[in-house]
């Protein structure tokens, strides 16, 4: 079975409050002294820097990002005790600790890009363990409206579709086709969005198993 997750949407251990340190002003950097004209081209960023043109290369189709676009630390408002193992932060972009990482390349090695990444704290406290930047790297067409419930969805222009509140009904109420997910076991919808992050049955039991702290998620109609 499928599983479908909503990225948290307030602060807590699943989307702490966080600024990147130092990673805005180094793109920017690289953006007016290292890029080439034609590397700007291919950004879409002819014109001027555009922010959200890079963070939008960690959740969008478009392989895997330079390791030298990647930030390596940020910084948290407060101090947590403890985090997820998978949180979002700012821009959207994704981190997990090392045993859901682990997992992940051990279902689908090599499929997703991970680097890591430090969280610093106030007082010059750093977050015990490690963590990594993950982009999810596959991108499938599972979805089937025919088979979903009515009122889960809406269609938002041509053959998109949006998942709609109350989260846990909408998720439960989508349908995917078992046969277009294959063995894949993490990926995000190339037509569907909300849910954000889609997980395979194995690898949902897996992290329970393990004791892995995940947001939100709940079972999918598989047909």
């Amino acid at each position: 079975m499928a599983w479908g997750m909503h990225e948290p949407s307030s602060f807590g251990a699943f989307f702490p409050e966080v600024s990147y340190v130092g990673w805005y002003e180094e793109l920017r950097r690289q953006y007016f002294e290292e890029l080439t004209d034609a590397e700007k081209a291919k950004l879409g960023m002819t014109r001027s820097f555009d922010l959200t043109n890079f963070t939008n290369r960690f959740r969008n189709e478009h392989g895997e990002v330079r390791q030298e676009w990647c930030p390596k630390e940020f910084r948290t408002a407060k101090g947590y005790k403890t985090l997820g193992s998978l949180i979002m932060l700012n821009g959207g972009l994704l981190a997990v600790d090392e045993g859901l990482k682990l997992l992940i390349e051990e279902l689908e090695p090599g499929v997703h890009q991970f680097w890591p990444i430090k969280i610093s704290m106030p007082r010059n406290k750093v977050y015990p363990g490690n963590y990594y930047g993950l982009r999810i790297g596959q991108f499938l067409d599972t979805f089937n409206p025919d088979h979903s419930k009515d009122g889960c969805y809406r269609i938002e222009g041509y053959e998109n579709y949006r998942g709609i509140a109350p989260i846990k009904k909408a998720i439960t109420g989508l349908a995917v086709s078992h046969d277009a997910i294959g063995g894949a076991h993490l990926w995000r919808e190339q037509k569907l969005s909300q849910p954000d992050i889609f997980l395979s049955d194995t690898l949902e039991a897996s992290a329970a198993k393990q004791g892995l702290r995940l947001p939100k998620h709940y079972q999918m109609k598989e047909v």
